[in-house]
């Protein structure tokens, strides 16, 4: 017998089939699994004894982002006959909804799950290889594409490394709406500006804490950043520039469509047809230094270590919304919904070498946020990263309230704010409430707009919250009531209060004014016509506003604001072009325009 058993395993090895998928029962099978937007649904055709194919058969995952999950998971679980395979780094939900579709679908053909599952031996590379290049440019998002670029365009040799599986970073989870201040682009559009204007207004939504050194080169060179783009590149823009009240002049500009991944794809394409060499899943671990000068980075590769000896070292890792280590104490409610690469690498690439960081404080935070509650929680296993976890309603939410009615109250049930106002001023109303949080009270009209508006703008469905309505307990509080007590109860809502403050708003919107607040939109009133609904909503935020301190030619400084020679920064990794809030369309700006500047910064020195 135990012949026999060696037998078949020798030739289950030699045929290149697992014994885990023996016995099973030929045909076709279909399954979904939630991955960061929605349901990805996957078919599996298997033989009696092989995994025959995997195919992601729909999905709403973020193009760009998702791509390497979507076409390497399928691949690796035929070509290995097993569900032991590794998520793409960057795409971690994405891979993981693949993974737990096609187990469902291998569990209904009568496949070995346990034995799927099994991991391989994995034989760990001792391969060391070492490059020399004039500069080496780490992180490969919007900063770090433009100060490779420019740097190739100076004729200096580059080489831009990324650890994620695809090169985009945070920039490329964005429509990538960016300030075009002064711009050939903002011109021809009819709009007028100044470097004085736009400075003041990106001092004013910073609490006037920024870093003026740095906010008055971003005034100075955002115009010229997005000329580049779209005369160089080659990113076309869309036709209107958009308003935003932080913005004294119209100046944000939408890249064409306002997909996600489009800016970053359109630049690495031309990065790519320059000359310029992109290595993807190479993690920087550790910068070298050599006599106080950092010469290089030891980094880590599928095949083993890469050591990189260059003149100098550009950090463009981006920000630290994801790492739990770094994040503000007191912003740990705070929802998630940025790229999980942002986990600080240039913070501690940095630190390592003695730089400093400032307004490691500030995030950039939005009010609107619902939670998408994540089984284990939205914490990695290891305790060290956020994991994406909100969906993004703020467009949908202001309709309810300028449209039907809709008010925010807090968790005493009195209503809190003016409604209307801009993001900043909700989102500061939001900081002052216990918990960070508000409520959004709406009658079924409302309800219907608003889950409408929020199922063509994101992932979150009708199908999806039906649990969560009649719910008693759990997150996120998103409950409905026959009355108004019903559902304030199931939300744990003063009762009394909330019926109160309904009340004495109508009467308001019948007398033709808020006295509380001075909200002007107050023709409808919030009426009672069969249901009630309370929505929780709380902060969410993508990206970080503290980082590293450089020089004005982007020299990361030390502890004591000495140079440190040899490592530059820019983008996100940068702390305190802000100050303590971004206004719309800034990051992206910041992105782009640090990174060209820092190009030129580090051409400059090596040419000298």
């Amino acid at each position: 017998m135990k012949k026999q058993i060696c037998l078949l395993i020798l030739a289950a090895l030699l045929l290149g089939t697992s014994l885990a998928a023996a016995d099973m029962t030929p045909g076709t099978y279909s399954a979904e699994a939630q991955g960061n937007n929605g349901p990805v649904a996957v078919e599996v055709t298997v033989s009696d004894s092989e995994i025959l194919s995997v195919e992601v058969k729909a999905h709403a995952e973020t193009p760009g982002i998702s791509d390497a999950a979507l076409e390497r998971i399928p691949g690796a679980i035929v070509a290995g006959q097993t569900l032991a395979v590794d998520a793409v780094a960057g795409a971690t939900n994405s891979s993981n909804a693949i993974l737990s579709a096609a187990a469902q679908a291998l569990e209904a053909a009568g496949a070995n799950m346990d034995a799927l599952r099994q991991p391989a031996e994995k034989e760990k590379s001792g391969k060391v290889e070492t490059r020399e290049v004039e500069v080496l440019v780490i992180g490969a998002g919007g900063s770090g594409m433009a100060a490779a670029t420019t740097l190739l365009e100076q004729g200096k040799d580059v080489l831009l490394i990324d650890k994620m599986a695809q090169a985009g970073g945070a920039t490329s989870l964005t429509g990538a709406l960016i300030n075009g201040g002064m711009s050939h682009q903002q011109a021809i559009r009819g709009a007028t500006d100044s470097v004085e204007t736009i400075f003041m207004d990106l001092m004013k939504y910073g609490s006037f804490l920024n870093d003026a050194r740095m906010t008055w080169i971003f005034a100075n060179n955002t115009g010229a950043a997005v000329d580049w783009l779209h005369d160089t590149v080659g990113v076309e823009f869309e036709e209107a520039l958009n308003y935003f009240p932080e913005h004294t002049n119209d100046r944000a500009l939408y890249p064409l469509g306002k997909k996600a991944g489009y800016l970053t794809s359109t630049m690495e394409a031309h990065y790519r047809e320059i000359g310029g060499e992109l290595l993807t899943e190479t993690k920087a671990e550790h910068l070298i230094l050599e006599d106080g000068r950092v010469v290089g980075a030891e980094c880590s590769t599928p095949d083993g270590t890469l050591i990189v000896r260059a003149k100098a070292v550009v950090l463009a890792t981006g920000g630290y919304g994801a790492s739990v280590a770094l994040r503000d104490p007191s912003l740990t409610t705070v929802l998630f919904y940025g790229s999980a690469a942002s986990t600080g690498d240039g913070i501690y690439l940095a630190r390592e070498v003695g730089a400093k960081t400032h307004y490691m404080q500030y995030l950039k935070s939005y009010p609107q946020g619902i939670e998408n509650p994540i089984e284990g929680g939205n914490i990695t296993p290891d305790g060290t990263r956020y994991i994406a976890n909100a969906y993004i309603s703020p467009l949908a939410s202001q309709a309810a309230t300028m449209n039907d009615g809709a008010i925010y109250v807090n968790k005493s049930g009195a209503r809190c704010m003016n409604e209307n106002l801009d993001f900043v001023s909700i989102k500061k109303a939001t900081m002052n409430q216990e918990g960070k949080t508000i409520y959004l009270v709406m009658n079924q009209k409302g309800y219907d707009n608003w889950m409408a508006s929020m199922a063509t703008s994101t992932a979150l469905t009708a199908e999806k919250v039906e649990p969560w309505l009649d719910a008693s307990e759990g997150a996120p509080v998103f409950r409905r009531g026959a009355t108004l007590k019903e559902a304030a109860d199931r939300a744990g809502i003063d009762a009394a209060t909330l019926e109160a403050t309904v009340d004495h708003f109508n009467e308001m919107v019948k007398a033709g004014k808020d006295e509380d607040f001075g909200r002007e939109q107050m023709s409808v009133a919030l009426e009672d016509d069969g249901c009630w609904y309370i929505i929780e909503q709380r902060l969410r935020m993508a990206t970080s506003l503290g980082g590293l301190k450089t020089s004005t030619s982007f020299e990361v400084y030390d502890e004591n604001e000495a140079v440190i020679p040899g490592l530059y920064a820019c983008g996100e990794v940068v702390g305190g072009v802000h100050g303590d809030e971004s206004m719309p369309s800034c990051m992206v700006g910041w992105a782009v325009t640090s990174g060209r500047l820092t190009g030129f910064s580090v051409s400059d020195a090596l040419s000298e």
